[in-house]
């Protein structure tokens, strides 16, 4: 059995009113922390990264390419000795 704790009036809910408060915390909060990251934001080593991706990216597209090109070669030899 489950004890209830008895409380005190309670506020009418309305959702409106509840989502526009969380709404402005959360700008408020965010407004905030762009403030403080504007001042020490450096985009520079993002972008060093996403260019080190995309090379990495076609390095292995280049990878698989090659390995096929070998299995080519590869098949081509067999059918010549035949």
């Amino acid at each position: 059995m489950t004890d209830r704790i008895k409380s005190g009036p309670v506020e009418e809910f309305v959702l409106t009113d509840w989502l526009r408060d969380g709404w402005q915390g959360m700008r408020h909060k965010l407004e905030t922390k762009r403030a403080r990251r504007a001042r020490h934001f450096d985009a520079s080593t993002f972008r060093a990264h996403m260019r080190n991706a995309r090379k990495e990216h076609l390095l292995a597209i280049r990878s698989l390419v090659d390995s096929a090109i070998e299995c080519v070669k590869g098949e081509e030899k067999n059918s010549r000795k035949t």
